[in-house]
């Protein structure tokens, strides 16, 4: 059903109990994975849902969710600052993907439309009642059979065209519904060299193994480079990435481990395949991205992702000293290859900065992403190798859309 479906057959709660219940679902849904880590999405969709149930929707304006949920000023510019609109596209995705799930099908609908803010709701669905298989196809009648042996000959003689006939229609319709029904997501495939494994899969995340007590200590970091290396916990965005790639990895049954780059061993990681997240903070992402055409690089003034056929070029770069609240965009790269080195099939996520590696996070588990990146992808994209460089827009330390500016597969 689509978006406008679900807004025709809307229901507008009434009573304190429907009420409830759609909070009970907001509670549900902005606990999930796709809502869990962020902070600015789950507010907005908090706030313009308990406006609706309050009766305020008209009051539901870009310019009074700007200072309402984001905080800015009366008269702020919402052309120059396109906060409201972004973190809603975004709110609309994660939605979608919620619903998507086949266990969430049922459930009380919250849906944001496109072009508006203020939430429609649908309510719980009964689960369809099991139905009858389909019944069974017509049995092919035989013709009546002579007296005679030669009248008997003649009918079977008849006979066995119509069932030839009928086994290949009937071997057709079976391939034709195998091919649509039971094809591959493209999502499927792309994962396809990891979840095919026998072995055990390793995420290998970044996580600094030595910091500087005073930048552990300080209440907010001064620097974009101070963020990364700040300390040796798990930063937000590495462990986002890692819930929405075990949420992946858990969706199509296949076990995983959780390493930590700086105790991660090569014998370790040569056990099966790997999922390295985080670049500057992972040391082995480091070492194996050296030989593909995209890798990181690091100076006194910038980090940036190296292409290995122009090394010059630095279009593809985050200042280290500029502070946090500066920085307006991130570059990551997301691949998918055989890693000579470990021998193992590994998969990458790992942004510049910790915006960059949550955005290549979520390329990696949006299908609808997916789809969209490997539209005009060669034929054989499924079997070989492919590296891709990301930019995403970042908005007061959250990553916002995020666009493909190069693509490599060999």
């Amino acid at each position: 059903m689509s978006s406008e479906d679900y807004e025709n057959d809307a229901w507008r709660p009434t009573t304190d109990v429907e009420r409830q219940q759609v909070r009970d679902q907001l509670k549900k849904l902005l606990s999930s994975s796709h809502f869990l880590i962020s902070k600015r999405y789950p507010n907005l969709l908090r706030f313009v849902v308990e406006q609706t149930l309050a009766g305020q929707e008209d009051a539901l304006k870009e310019r009074l969710l700007g200072i309402e949920v984001f905080h800015r000023a009366a008269d702020y510019d919402t052309n120059q600052d396109p906060v409201v609109r972004l973190s809603a596209a975004e709110v609309r995705k994660r939605i979608a993907l919620y619903y998507q799930q086949p266990q969430h099908k049922n459930e009380l609908m919250i849906g944001l439309n496109p072009g508006s803010y203020v939430p429609y709701f649908r309510p719980a669905q009964a689960p369809p009642a099991p139905t009858e298989s389909a019944s069974a196809p017509s049995a092919i009648l035989m013709p009546e059979a002579a007296d005679t042996k030669r009248g008997m000959a003649v009918s079977r003689t008849r006979f066995w065209p119509y069932a030839v006939a009928a086994l290949v229609v009937a071997a057709v319709g079976l391939g034709l519904g195998w091919h649509f029904w039971f094809r591959p997501s493209v999502a499927d495939q792309f994962w396809s060299p990891i979840s095919r494994s026998p072995s055990l899969v390793t995420l290998c995340v970044g996580s600094p193994d030595s910091v500087d007590q005073a930048l552990q200590n300080s209440p907010s970091p001064a620097t974009v480079y101070d963020s990364i290396r700040r300390s040796g916990r798990l930063g937000t965005a590495n462990v986002a990435t890692l819930i929405r790639v075990g949420g992946v990895l858990e969706g199509r049954h296949k076990p995983f481990r959780l390493l930590l780059a700086s105790k991660a061993s090569f014998p370790e990681l040569r056990e099966g395949p790997v999922v390295l997240v985080g670049a500057l903070d992972n040391d082995w992402a480091l070492r194996l991205t050296q030989s593909l055409r995209y890798g990181f690089g690091m100076d006194n003034n910038a980090m940036y992702i190296v292409d290995h056929k122009n090394p010059a070029a630095r279009n593809w770069s985050v200042l280290l000293k500029q502070p946090p609240s500066s920085q307006s965009s991130d570059f990551a790269i997301i691949a998918r290859y055989h890693d000579t080195t470990l021998d193992q099939p590994v998969v990458l996520a790992a942004g510049l900065s910790s915006e960059g590696t949550e955005a290549a996070g979520e390329v990696l588990s949006d299908p609808g992403f997916l789809k969209a990146l490997f539209q005009n992808a060669p034929r054989d994209w499924k079997t070989v190798n492919m590296e891709a460089v990301v930019q995403t827009q970042v908005i007061e330390g959250h990553p916002g859309p995020s666009r493909i500016l190069a693509i490599e597969y060999w």
